[in-house]
């Protein structure tokens, strides 16, 4: 080496047909990552999850229509909120150890934790009015029962669509109209508590099966939202 040469000037590089042979390993990982099959597990347990929202939900209308059998009725539902946390916990499950899944991780997680929260709802409504010895169930209670039991039948049909991504929006219009009958109803079935001649008891009691009933009816609403999500960004 001459004197004053850098020795940068004698290091080894790469050959060109190497730095090409890399490149192409790479691309080829790449290609051979988006031919994985993607877990289409998901779907079946969100269909799994939704028919156990619908059977909840049908059950709670039965037990504020005839509060007789509510004890009974709200002990079943109770077993169905426990199948339905075992079904969020395999979903969670799956998605942690799956690299290509059909949709987003966060709306999956979005999609999972919001019908939970519905099931939840569902038996916190039946608790409640089992706890609170609510032996005269107000008409409202039961309107907004029956429109809960229909808002969760149009998201089980629309996740019943959500794999061909098509179809899905009639019920999501459709959910977000029986939110809006939802508030109304139970604008004025509180209106009417505080204008009637109920001991205060009873009015607080009331109040809080309506409100517990709308909540429900919203998260219905925010979960219609996040499939309405999924299909956008995935059509």
């Amino acid at each position: 080496m001459s004197e004053g040469r850098s020795p940068i000037y004698h290091e080894r590089r790469p050959h060109p047909q190497r730095r090409a042979g890399g490149f192409r390993k790479i691309l080829k990982n790449a290609v051979e990552r988006s031919l994985v099959p993607r877990e289409r597990r998901f779907y079946e347990l969100f269909k799994q999850q939704a028919a156990t929202l619908v059977r909840a939900a049908g059950l709670l209308e039965r037990a504020l229509a005839d509060s007789t059998n509510l004890s009974m009725l709200q002990r079943e539902i109770k077993d169905l909120e426990n199948q339905g946390d075992e079904l969020t916990h395999e979903i969670v499950s799956t998605l942690q150890r799956t690299f290509v899944t059909p949709f987003d991780h966060e709306d999956i997680y979005a999609l999972a934790a919001g019908l939970d929260d519905i099931l939840d709802y569902i038996e916190e409504v039946a608790d409640t009015a089992n706890l609170y010895g609510i032996i005269t169930i107000p008409e409202p209670a039961g309107r907004l029962a029956s429109l809960l039991a229909q808002a969760v039948a149009q998201l089980e049909q629309a996740i019943d669509k959500l794999e061909s991504a098509k179809g899905s929006e009639e019920h999501s219009a459709e959910i977000h109209r029986l939110e809006d009958v939802g508030d109304s109803t139970a604008r004025h079935a509180i209106a009417e508590l505080f204008g009637g001649q109920l001991p205060p008891l009873e009015i607080i009691k009331l109040k809080d099966l309506y409100v517990l009933l709308e909540d429900a009816l919203d998260r219905c609403e925010q979960v219609a939202n996040v499939l309405e999500g999924i299909i956008v960004k995935n059509a």
